[in-house]
C-alpha cells in the first residue's frame, strides 16, 4: 500500500474529476452512477447540474475504470473550493494504471503541471478566467490524498478566486470542457484552506477577443470595453519615415470607419511602438513622430465626437520577443486604442479567402504530414454567454513516427502579434480560426505574467499543445472563441484543414 499528498498532482486531476471531456474519443461513453438524491450525469457547457447536488462520473479511462464523485465549487468571500473522490479500478490488476500518466497528460505548455499550467475555470459572460490559486510556498493552493492498493483512491481539493456568476467553466487539456455550480461554502471551508497550506494570491484574468484581417492590414483586440486596433509600422511607413503614404492614408480611413462601428465618442489614443534598433531616445522620437502622423489623419476622419491624443513609447514595450527580423516587425507598430464594443461583421457580401488545405463540409477531414495521416472532426461548437465552445475530435490513422506539431505547425508563424511565447507557439491550436467575410476570429487569450525586458506572456483559452499521436490513438482539442453570431461557422487551420457549415448548439445572447 503507498499513501502520498501531492499538491500539483490535485491541479492536474481537478478538471477530469469534475467531468470535464468525459466523452473522450479513446473510450465509451460515460456511465454515471449517484447515491440517491444525487446527480445522474455530468454536464457539456451548456447547463449546470443543480446547485446541491454531487455529480458522480463512472467511465472507462486510460485502461481503468475511473470513477469521481464532485462537489460543487463552494465560496467563501474572494475564495472558492472544489472537492472531488476518485476511485481509479485497472482493467488488470497485475498492471495498474500509472498516476502519472494521467497527470502528465493534464499539462500545460511542455507537459508541465507544477504550476497547474493546463487547468483553468472560466466565465465568458463575465470575460473571466480563473487559474488556480498559489500558496504561499508558490505552488498551487490543492491536494490530492490518495491511497494505492490494487485501486487508486482519493480525496481533493483546490482552491481558486471566487466566481461571479452561479456556475462556471472548467477547461482540461485534451479533454473538453464542463460547466460546473457555484454555491455557498460549508462549516469546513475554512478546513479546506488550512489543507492546502493557505492562500497567498488567488486571481481572475480578463479574457481578450482578438480578430486579424485577411490581408494583415489590421488586428483588433478587445478586453472588456477597451478595444485596441494594432496597425504594423511597416504597412504604414517607409523604414525610419513617419510620413504616410497613399496606401498608409486609406489604412487609416478603413481604421476610422471600423473606431465609428464599434465606438459612438470618446477619446482615441494613437500610441507609436518601435523596434529596438539604434538608440532608445532615436526610437522614442521616430514612435512620437509617426504617431503624430496617424493621429492628424484620424482627426480628419472620425469628427467632432471623437478626441485623438498622441503619444510614442519607443522600443519600450515589445509585443514579441527576440531580434528576429519577425519579432523586430511585429514591435514595430501603431495602437488606437478606445472604448466601445468588438463588432464582427458578418452579414457583408465579401467572400472568405480560399484555401488549398483539405476542405470538408460539416464531416471529417483527413489531412497529411510528411510523417503520418490524420483525421479531424468537429464534436461540438456550443454557445457560452458571448463565446462558442469548439470540441474537435483527431484520430491517427497513418503513420508511426514521432510527429510534434502534425496538427497546426505554427512555431515562429503566429496570427497577429499576441504574445504566447515560442514554447507555447510549437503545435497549439493558437492559429485556428473562425471565419467571418472580412477577418479570422481568434480563440480568446488573457495575459499571464510579464517577462524581462517588457515582453507580456499571455495564455489561450483552450488547449495550448496538442500532443503527438500514436497510431490508431485519438484527442480532444478544445478552443473559446467570441461568439460571431452565426447559426453555422467555419473552422480553418491555416495551410492544414478548413471544415464548413458547423452548427452552433444554443441562441445567441439577447435573441
Amino acid at each position: 500500500m503507498r499513501r502520498a499528498t501531492f499538491a500539483a498532482l490535485a491541479v492536474g486531476l481537478v478538471c477530469l474529476a469534475t467531468g470535464c471531456g468525459l466523452i473522450g474519443p479513446d473510450g465509451p461513453d460515460p456511465v454515471t452512477e449517484s447515491s440517491p438524491g444525487e446527480s445522474t450525469s455530468p454536464t457539456s457547457s451548456g447547463g449546470s447540474p443543480p446547485p446541491d447536488e454531487v455529480v458522480s462520473v463512472d467511465r472507462e479511462w486510460h485502461g481503468a475504470r475511473v470513477r469521481f464523485d464532485v462537489h460543487p465549487i463552494e465560496v467563501d468571500g474572494e475564495l472558492a473550493v472544489l472537492r472531488y473522490d476518485l476511485r481509479a479500478t485497472p482493467a488488470d490488476r497485475s498492471d495498474p494504471p500509472e498516476l502519472w500518466t494521467i497527470v502528465l497528460n493534464l499539462g500545460g505548455p511542455g507537459g508541465s503541471v507544477n504550476d497547474g499550467s493546463g487547468i483553468r475555470l472560466f466565465d465568458t459572460g463575465a470575460g473571466l478566467a480563473y487559474p488556480a490559486a498559489q500558496s504561499p510556498d508558490g505552488v498551487p493552493a490543492a491536494t490530492l490524498d490518495w491511497v494505492e492498493d490494487g485501486d487508486l483512491k482519493g480525496s481533493a481539493v483546490v482552491v481558486f478566486a471566487a466566481p461571479v456568476n452561479e456556475s462556471v467553466d472548467v477547461l482540461l487539456p485534451g479533454l473538453g470542457t464542463v460547466t460546473v455550480p457555484v454555491v455557498a461554502a460549508g462549516d469546513d471551508f475554512q478546513d479546506a484552506i488550512d489543507e492546502v497550506g493557505g492562500v497567498a494570491d488567488a486571481e481572475t484574468k480578463k479574457l481578450r477577443a482578438f480578430t486579424h484581417t485577411y490581408d494583415s492590414e489590421s488586428a483588433t483586440s478587445a478586453e472588456d470595453d477597451d478595444l485596441t486596433v494594432t496597425l504594423a509600422s511597416d504597412i504604414l511607413f517607409a523604414s525610419d519615415e513617419h510620413t504616410l503614404s497613399q496606401k498608409a492614408r486609406g489604412v487609416l480611413d478603413r481604421a476610422a470607419a471600423s473606431i465609428t462601428r464599434q465606438a459612438d465618442a470618446g477619446e482615441v489614443r494613437v500610441v507609436g511602438h518601435t523596434d529596438d534598433v539604434d538608440t532608445a531616445a532615436y526610437n522614442q522620437a521616430l514612435s512620437e513622430r509617426r504617431a503624430a502622423s496617424v493621429a492628424d489623419r484620424l482627426s480628419s476622419k472620425l469628427g467632432g465626437d471623437f478626441t485623438v491624443t498622441e503619444e510614442g513609447r519607443g522600443e519600450a514595450e515589445p509585443v514579441a520577443e527576440g531580434t528576429s527580423p519577425e519579432a523586430r516587425a511585429a514591435n514595430r507598430r501603431v495602437e488606437i486604442q478606445f472604448q466601445g464594443h468588438l463588432v464582427v461583421e458578418t452579414d457583408t457580401e465579401s467572400d472568405i479567402p480560399e484555401t488549398d488545405a483539405p476542405t470538408a463540409e460539416n464531416d471529417a477531414v483527413t489531412i497529411s504530414t510528411d510523417l503520418g495521416e490524420y483525421a479531424v472532426e468537429v464534436e461540438s461548437m456550443v454557445r457560452r454567454d458571448g463565446a462558442l465552445v469548439g470540441t474537435l475530435v483527431a484520430e491517427r490513422t497513418k503513420g508511426t513516427s514521432l510527429d510534434p506539431a502534425w496538427f497546426l505547425p505554427a512555431y515562429l508563424d503566429q496570427i497577429g502579434s499576441r504574445e504566447f511565447g515560442a514554447l507555447a507557439e510549437l503545435a497549439g491550436p493558437h492559429n485556428l480560426s473562425l471565419l467571418v467575410p472580412q477577418e479570422r476570429v481568434l480563440p480568446f487569450d488573457y495575459s499571464h505574467e510579464r517577462m524581462s525586458g517588457g515582453f507580456a506572456l499571455r495564455r489561450l483559452l483552450g488547449d495550448e499543445e496538442v500532443k503527438p499521436l500514436e497510431l490508431g490513438e485519438s484527442t480532444l482539442i478544445t478552443a473559446v472563441w467570441p461568439d460571431t453570431g452565426q447559426d453555422t461557422v467555419t473552422i480553418d487551420a491555416p495551410d492544414r484543414f478548413r471544415i464548413t457549415d458547423v452548427p452552433v448548439t444554443g441562441t445567441p445572447t439577447g435573441d
